[in-house]
C-alpha cells in the first residue's frame, strides 16, 4: 500500500473477490465493461468551463446539497468549494441524462464508495507490486500496465491520472451502472435440452440476469454473479437508503426503488425497505443526508402520486 493513497471505506470490499475469480477478459465489479472509447470519457468539460455553466433549478439544489453533505462525511479531506460542488453536480446530471439513471442513485453509490473522497484509491498488490487500484468517487477498478494506465474493460488504454479526474470517474461509474442494468449481470440456470438423438438431458448456462431478487446496482459491488451469501447480499439495500434519502432532500423521482424486490429476503426477518436503513453506518449516513436538506423534501410516494 504506497501511504499517500487513502483507503476507501469498505462498502467496495466485498467486490474484490468476485473480481479476481474471473478472468480479465470477463465484465468485473467496478470496471467498465461496454464498448466506450476513452476519448468519449476524456472529452468531459474542464473544471473552469464545468464551473461556468448555468445549472438549472434541479442541479443547483443537487449542487448545495452536494456541498452540505460533503460537509458532513467528509472525514479528514477538504471540503469542497461551491464551484466544485457545481462541477460534481454538473457531471452527475449529465451522466444520469445520458444512462437514463437516477442522479440520486449515482450518488449513493459515490457516497457509499469513497465517502466523496475525489482522491480515495483502494490498492491491491502482487508480489510486492501494485497492479490494480479501485479509483475516485466511484471507485472504478483500473488494472495496470507498467505504464500506468489501465488495462481493462471500458477504461483501457485510459491513464489512471485521468480516472481520477470527478468529471470522467462520474461518467464512468453511471456507465458501469447501465452495464449492469441492460445485461451485464449473468446467472446460471438449468434447462432440460434434447441431445442429437432426442433424449432430454439437464444442462445448465449462464443467461442475463433479470435481478428478480436484488436490484441492478447489486453488480457494481458484485461483478457478474449476484452475492447470495454473507454480508455483500445486502449491498443493493445499503445502496437503496442512501438513494432513498437523497431523493427525499432533493425533491426527485427515484423510480428505481419502485421497480422491483431491492434485495434478498432473509427468511424469518422483516423484509428491507429503501426508507429503513439498517447497519449503524448506514443509518448514520442517512441522517447527515436528511440534515443536509437544501430543497423542499417530498416523501417519495407524494411525488408518485
Amino acid at each position: 500500500m504506497l501511504p499517500s493513497l487513502q483507503k476507501l471505506p469498505y462498502g467496495a470490499v466485498a467486490a474484490v473477490a468476485g473480481f479476481f475469480a474471473l478472468p480479465l477478459s470477463a465484465p468485473n465489479a467496478g470496471v467498465n465493461s461496454v464498448n466506450t472509447t476513452t476519448e468519449e470519457i476524456a472529452a468531459a468539460p474542464s473544471p473552469d468551463k464545468q464551473s461556468s455553466v448555468q445549472l438549472s433549478g434541479d442541479d443547483s439544489c443537487m449542487a448545495r446539497t452536494i456541498c452540505a453533505i460533503k460537509e458532513r462525511i467528509r472525514w479528514q479531506t477538504p471540503a469542497w468549494t461551491p464551484s466544485q460542488c457545481r462541477r460534481i453536480a454538473g457531471a452527475v446530471s449529465a451522466s444520469a441524462k445520458k444512462y437514463n439513471l437516477s442522479p440520486t442513485l449515482i450518488l449513493a453509490v459515490m457516497i457509499n464508495e469513497s465517502d466523496m473522497n475525489e482522491k480515495a484509491s483502494r490498492v491491491y498488490t502482487r508480489d510486492n507490486e501494485i497492479y490494480a487500484k479501485d479509483s475516485g468517487l466511484m471507485a472504478i477498478r483500473c488494472l495496470l500496465d507498467k505504464t500506468d494506465h489501465c488495462t481493462n474493460g471500458n477504461v483501457r488504454g485510459m491513464a489512471w491520472k485521468d480516472l481520477m479526474d470527478p468529471v470522467t470517474n462520474v461518467e464512468a461509474g453511471a456507465r458501469e451502472l447501465a452495464h449492469w442494468r441492460d445485461g451485464g449481470g449473468i446467472t446460471r440456470v438449468t434447462i432440460n435440452k434434447r441431445d442429437a438423438q432426442g433424449h432430454l438431458q439437464r444442462v445448465t448456462k449462464d443467461v442475463p440476469c433479470q435481478h428478480k431478487n436484488h436490484a441492478f446496482w447489486a453488480h457494481y459491488n458484485h461483478g457478474p454473479r449476484y452475492i447470495d451469501k454473507g454480508y455483500p447480499r445486502h449491498y443493493p439495500h445499503r445502496i437503496a437508503v442512501l438513494d432513498h434519502a437523497l431523493a427525499t432532500v432533493m425533491n426527485l423521482p427515484a423510480p428505481e426503488l419502485t421497480a422491483g424486490r431491492i434485495t434478498i429476503h432473509d427468511p424469518g426477518k422483516r423484509e428491507r425497505t429503501p426508507d429503513r436503513p439498517m447497519e449503524p453506518r448506514f443509518k448514520k449516513l442517512c441522517h447527515q443526508i436528511m440534515d443536509s436538506a437544501s430543497c423542499s423534501p417530498v416523501a417519495l410516494n407524494e411525488r408518485a402520486n
